[in-house]
């Protein structure tokens, strides 16, 4: 699970929905549009729930892994329509596996807390 800021509040979705919507908004902002998605999210009650999110050019999104839920919402349709209006918007993208990568290996890391 991952929890996406954005307009000074965030919510929490699942990796996948959440890796297409940074790609999504991104492509978005290269052509200088905006869209209206509804996403699969967990509400403030920690129930399951949507979000109705404008992603537009000034769109500042991060995202960062979240443990707060067990359940994860993972919704393929969810990825497969932003993939397909990224691609409509950017055919050049890089391939999944070369953007918006997962870190792995940092256990060790010393983070200097």
């Amino acid at each position: 699970m991952r929890k996406l800021y954005y307009a000074g509040g965030s919510i929490i979705i699942s990796d996948q929905v959440c890796k297409a919507v940074l790609r999504y908004g991104r492509a978005l902002a290269r052509s200088g549009s905006s869209d209206l998605v509804v996403l699969p999210a967990f509400t403030e009650n920690f129930g399951k729930g949507v979000a109705h999110i404008l992603i537009g050019p000034a769109s500042q999104m991060l995202s960062v892994p979240t443990a707060e839920f067990d359940v994860d919402l993972a919704d393929a349709h969810m990825v497969e329509i932003l993939e397909s209006r990224t691609k409509e918007l950017d055919p050049n993208r890089p391939s999944w596996s070369e953007d918006v990568a997962d870190v792995s290996g940092l256990d060790g890391y010393d983070w200097g807390i």
